[in-house]
């Protein structure tokens, strides 16, 4: 099933050793972000099943809190009866998620699937960490011709144990997150996953641009992996989350 889906190239054991080998070792997130990952006939299909879906806004929640944030997309929770679950809930799949983010793979791995919608302006969404919630994510973008100025863009942060003045302080973000282009952001009011309520400066490492067959793939149980969204400019922005 996975030589169906999969392009070959991502598929020799020796790419898929650099892959895991690469993400390992990043010091401060591991993850890896790999363009025309998948056959185009397949994922062409999947974005027109994605075209019919019925999405419904989606919550995330605050774990230390228990607070829910609202989120500013909408959502599908896939199943067996959506096109690509053979794929996506197949043991093979899991085991080379699992193997390429540098986890160990066990039956008793489960996992979260999400067709996603978001609206032409976006909000974004606001700094946070899930490694309290999930050991992995694998993402995949179904935007064709997504320009870095269209927004959207998935950003990485890394948080530096000094306060710096050239931060840019920022409490109690909400409405449209613009603020988010700046480089270095200093905050008490961090999203989900942070567990104190300190003074932090986040520095951003990498912002990947969600472009038509780009998947990104991060390791969240050695590293937080915190990461936010930008805002969107003027277009509806899908893909799936696993």
């Amino acid at each position: 099933m996975i030589y169906d889906w999969v392009n070959p190239y991502y598929l020799s054991d020796e790419f898929v050793d650099n892959i895991r080998e690469d993400l390992l070792a990043k010091p401060d997130i591991k993850y890896a972000v790999l363009d025309n990952f998948f056959n185009t006939s397949k994922l062409d299909q999947l974005i027109e099943h994605h075209k019919n879906l019925q999405f419904s806004e989606e919550k995330d929640r605050r774990s230390h809190t228990g607070e829910w944030l609202p989120y500013d997309g909408a959502v599908v929770f896939a199943d067996r009866s959506n096109f690509g679950s053979e794929l996506l809930l197949s043991k093979e799949w899991h085991q080379y998620c699992c193997y390429i983010s540098g986890l160990q793979w066990t039956d008793k791995i489960g996992t979260e699937i999400k067709l996603r919608y978001h609206k032409p302006e976006a909000d974004g969404f606001w700094i946070h960490t899930d490694s309290n919630i999930r050991d992995m994510v694998f993402i995949c973008y179904f935007n064709k011709g997504w320009k870095a100025s269209d927004g959207g863009l998935l950003q990485l942060w890394r948080v530096d144990e000094t306060l710096s003045s050239a931060s840019t302080k920022i409490e109690n973000p909400k409405g449209r997150l613009d603020c988010l282009n700046s480089k270095r952001i200093q905050t008490k009011t961090p999203g989900g996953g942070f567990v104190d309520s300190q003074t932090h400066d986040l520095v951003l490492v990498d912002q990947i641009v969600p472009v038509y067959n780009r998947v990104f793939i991060c390791n969240f149980k050695d590293m937080p992996a915190y990461h936010s969204v930008t805002p969107s400019n003027g277009k509806v922005r899908t893909g799936f989350v696993q």
